[in-house]
């Protein structure tokens, strides 16, 4: 049986931001696996982590997209409406977009310790099957997860201490 590469549903997302300029950071767990350097490091979560520029027209243009692709959008308090989004970027509130098959993609518009600027600023480009990625730096994104403190990145930072000393 031959191996097949089994496409990385995320990179249509990031494919397409970049196609329009949409400006964003991967976070969260998300950007922290793009620094494994072994598969054992590499924790799964249920989604993918993107911090936006916090600006009403980078957030339509990556709103735009994800509905093109599919992707039904959401806040905290249900289904997104059109009219709403200037409110959601004034409140820097997290927008929740799933597709279909169940993908999810959390943009963010505002995390732990830092600015987009900030994170923008130094973030590393990898690039993953031919598309480039706009990457947090390691040290920014573990120290936003300690900044944040919840229980769940509390333990990511333990496992992720003991594994970087074996």
């Amino acid at each position: 049986m031959t191996a097949r590469l089994v496409p990385d549903p995320y990179i249509a997302v990031i494919r397409a931001f970049n196609r329009v300029g949409v400006q964003y950071v991967v976070i969260g767990m998300a950007g922290i696996n793009y620094y494994a350097r072994r598969a054992s490091e590499a924790i799964t979560t249920m989604d993918y982590d993107l911090f936006l520029k916090p600006t009403l027209p980078n957030v339509q243009k990556a709103v735009h997209q994800l509905q093109r692709l599919g992707y039904a959008l959401g806040t905290a308090s249900g289904a997104l409406e059109a009219r709403a989004l200037r409110d959601v970027v004034r409140s820097r509130l997290t927008l929740t977009a799933t597709s279909p098959a169940g993908v999810m993609v959390e943009a963010l518009l505002a995390v732990s310790g830092y600015t987009f600027e900030a994170m923008i600023g130094d973030a590393a480009t990898i690039t993953v099957q031919g598309v480039p990625v706009k990457v947090g730096r390691l040290t920014k994104l573990l120290r936003s997860k300690q900044i944040a403190g919840r229980p769940k990145d509390r333990q990511f930072l333990r496992r992720y201490q003991q594994l970087s000393e074996e």
